[in-house]
């Protein structure tokens, strides 16, 4: 009763957590968009599918790797077996995070000349290859905090980076940012990266905070790295064909009308109507 009620709760902290950071990111959308214009805000959007498929290939697979393993040994009262699976999983992710960070970085030129059409510089892309290994850090200890039930500790996470996102956005496009597209979008993903730091630096500090908690148990020399593979694979595979395929129409639509010329206006309509 007491698992089931702990399982309970979480949910509804998540539900909740959920329904109010999309009313205010829908809020904090609808300012953005006011404040710098359609132009930008199309130019602004597909730099951000970019985003949001380099996201899925850093993170997809290990954050339900880290929870399966970690409910698993916790299960049976490893506690400490389970923190070696968080460990892991945290240096997968790392390396996988470093890995798609160091491909963006390199393939940045050619996303801006041949996709974005030059309409900004590849900058936006550097930035967003900085944020993708603290990302990935983020998935596998979200994964951990769910397995032990404390899934609130991610909600807190959650709402700090938002909160981080929302004013050193406001602060960058009132003080930094010019009347370009590239400056705001400079601005905007600089702002997202920020908010990703400080949510994985408090995931991090969260998890050690948690940890010491069961330091005074025997570790044993249980592996996870082909579990963790085993599980992961299939997964990564199935959410890149996905998130593929996804990205494409988000990106082809926008990405055709701005090219053109039309008013973003235009474009947006012609979007939520396919």
């Amino acid at each position: 009763m007491r698992r089931r009620k702990k399982f309970f709760i979480n949910g509804i902290i998540l539900t909740f957590t959920d329904l109010i950071m999309k009313s205010i990111g829908m809020l904090f959308g609808i300012y953005v968009s006011n404040k710098i214009g359609s132009e930008a805000l199309g130019t602004f959007n597909l730099v951000m599918s970019i985003y949001s498929f380099a996201i899925i290939f850093t993170t997809s697979g290990f954050s339900l790797s880290c929870t399966y393993l970690v409910s698993e040994q916790f299960e049976k009262g490893n506690l400490l077996d389970g923190l070696k699976a968080v460990r892991s999983c945290l240096i997968f992710s790392l390396i996988l995070g470093l890995v798609v960070s160091f491909f963006m970085f390199l393939v940045s030129d050619v996303i801006s000349r041949n996709y974005l059409k030059g309409m900004i510089s590849p900058i936006p892309i550097y930035l967003i290859s900085i944020g993708l290994p603290f990302i990935a850090i983020s998935s596998s200890i979200n994964g951990y905090f769910s397995a032990i039930r404390k899934a609130y500790k991610s909600a807190i996470s959650q709402v700090v980076e938002l909160m981080v996102k929302i004013f050193t956005s406001i602060f960058f496009l009132n003080f930094y940012a010019d009347k370009t597209v590239e400056s705001i979008c400079i601005c905007l993903i600089l702002a997202d990266v920020i908010s990703e730091i400080c949510s994985c630096c408090l995931l991090f500090i969260l998890y050690k905070i948690e940890k010491l908690k069961t330091i005074k148990y025997t570790i044993t020399k249980f592996t996870f790295k082909k579990k963790i593979i085993k599980i992961a694979l299939p997964l990564s595979i199935t959410f890149y064909i996905r998130s593929g395929l996804s990205t494409l129409k988000q990106f082809m639509i926008p990405a055709r009308l701005v090219l053109f010329g039309l008013p973003y206006s235009i474009a947006l309509t012609e979007y939520r109507e396919n």
